[in-house]
């Protein structure tokens, strides 16, 4: 059996058996069903056995690995770009505690921070800016789920506190090997289709898929007995069959306490709290709206006689819904994707689906040609700069590449609102201060300087924080702060 050809009618039954849809064979969703839980009883007998699973409350794991940004590197093509990172991930299942230690170098980034979910005690840090910001409304499924989910024993465990809603989807066959493959739906995220070897009953594989990226696939590798219990010393994430991480697990440990971890340390100043980035629309300039939510946003631009939207982003929808919302009827004739990266051009097909021009890099055609559809007929690229409109009436693009962050890159500019509209160069966290600057805000500063733009807000597509010329001088200024003793499993953050 092909696995590949395989795999994508596997995961549409799926669906189907998740609705509870009935076949011409009334007994199907139940023979699915019951299949489900033999295979769950072998593999969770595989992975250590039910009671040891039932018993084991808290992981420690400390990881190094690469990744290739897939979709995310300075060209839209392969090869790749290539990131480093380390990490350390602390979790205790039955007081619902989380914590997280993360380093990492890439697309012209630098970070260093952490999370600590714990109910009315829960933090964010990051150690560059030497800040630890509370969290007003922690969420344990949705930061614990991303290493549940590169961790096979935790995926066991979700398996016996919710086999009721697994089924059952087939057969496949995987390096020569069947394969029965099973669904698993955690609380947070799009359901999980879990492939498990027939002969050792351990989970190999495990897929998803996970708009705007694609098909996300998981592989559990090198497995090790932790006190009796089956655990990974590899794993490997591809993206629509190409590689995206490559994880090595240096120490893991399991069933002692967490307490070390959930301390704020000392090196850290606290600053405001973190709340909820809500959807919503604002008129940060007369005539310039920031719209969007949860750490997406686009810029709306009215003119006398249409609208510009720009960002290119899933955000684009919601933004265009929040500007007719909020009274802005004009048409929408531009929409501007600011690059390349798969997170920024799913509102292509948005701006094109609007009756709008889609506008971009010159060097970004096919991707933007591909995302907008078929059916999209109007289109504009940019080459070194465009201007829409005319007089005191006009936005400016402006083709600020190369960065280390995109060859290619439009930074828009509405001089008579004095507002520049950036994408992944100079973040701005919800709480605290603007950190040190990175490569990326580098290149950003340098830009707007070769420029010479006369602006006083500075707007971007990752925050609902608008900054201004000062912050771009402070961030340039900063050190990044000494990060302290920290007393991590394998010394990372110490």
């Amino acid at each position: 059996m092909n696995y590949r050809k395989t795999r994508t009618a596997l995961l549409a039954l799926a669906g189907l058996f998740a609705f509870g849809s009935t076949l011409a064979d009334e007994t199907l969703p139940l023979r699915s069903v019951n299949q489900a839980n033999a295979v769950i009883d072998a593999a969770l007998e595989a992975h250590g056995g039910a009671e040891a699973l039932a018993a084991l409350h808290t992981v420690i794991q400390q990881s190094k690995g690469v990744n290739w940004q897939t979709g995310q590197s300075r060209k839209p093509g392969p090869p790749w770009d290539k990131g480093s990172f380390e990490t350390l991930n602390a979790i205790d299942t039955e007081s619902n505690i989380f914590y997280n230690r993360n380093r990492g170098e890439g697309g012209g980034y630098v970070n260093s921070g952490g999370t600590v979910i714990n109910g009315d005690a829960s933090w964010q840090y990051d150690f560059r800016a030497g800040t630890a910001a509370p969290l007003a409304e922690p969420d344990y499924d949705t930061q614990s789920g991303p290493f549940i989910r590169i961790t096979p024993a935790l995926l066991m465990k979700q398996l016996q506190a919710r086999r009721g809603q697994s089924n059952w989807l087939g057969e496949v066959d995987i390096d020569g090997r069947p394969h029965d493959v099973i669904t698993l739906i955690m609380a947070v995220g799009p359901a999980l289709a879990l492939y498990i070897d027939q002969e050792s009953h351990v989970l190999t594989r495990m897929e998803r898929t996970l708009p705007p990226f694609g098909q996300v696939e998981y592989r559990f590798l090198d497995y090790a007995d932790i006190d009796g219990i089956p655990f990974n010393r590899s794993f490997r994430l591809l993206v629509n069959g190409e590689s995206n991480l490559e994880i090595d697990n240096l120490h893991t440990e399991i069933n002692t306490p967490l307490d070390r971890y959930l301390a704020v340390p000392e090196s850290l100043r606290q600053v405001a709290a973190v709340t909820p980035d809500e959807p919503g629309i604002e008129e940060i300039a007369e005539g310039v709206f920031l719209a969007g939510g949860n750490g997406t946003y686009s810029l709306i631009v009215e003119l006398p006689e249409y609208l510009v939207a720009v960002g290119g982003t899933q955000a684009a929808q919601g933004a265009l819904e929040a500007a007719r919302n909020a009274g802005l009827d004009k048409p929408l004739k531009y929409g501007v994707v600011t690059h390349h990266h798969s997170d920024h051009v799913p509102g292509s097909a948005v701006y094109a689906a609007a009756g709008a021009t889609v506008v971009a890099p010159a060097a970004h055609e096919a991707v933007i040609r591909e995302a907008a559809g078929a059916a999209a007929e109007q289109f504009a690229f940019v080459e070194d700069r465009m201007t829409i409109g005319s007089g005191d009436n006009r936005v400016e693009l402006y083709d600020m590449g190369p960065t280390p962050h995109a060859e290619h890159i439009l930074l828009v500019y509405v001089p008579k609102a004095g507002v520049v509209f950036e994408a992944d160069h100079f973040p701005q966290p919800l709480s605290g201060e603007i950190p040190p600057a990175v490569p990326a805000v580098e290149a950003f500063a340098a830009a707007l300087e070769r420029l010479d733009l006369d602006y006083e807000i500075i707007a971007g597509t990752h925050s609902p924080r608008t900054a201004a010329p000062e912050d771009v001088k402070k961030a340039l200024a900063r050190k990044p702060a000494a990060e302290g003793k920290q007393v991590v499993a394998g010394g990372i953050g110490s």
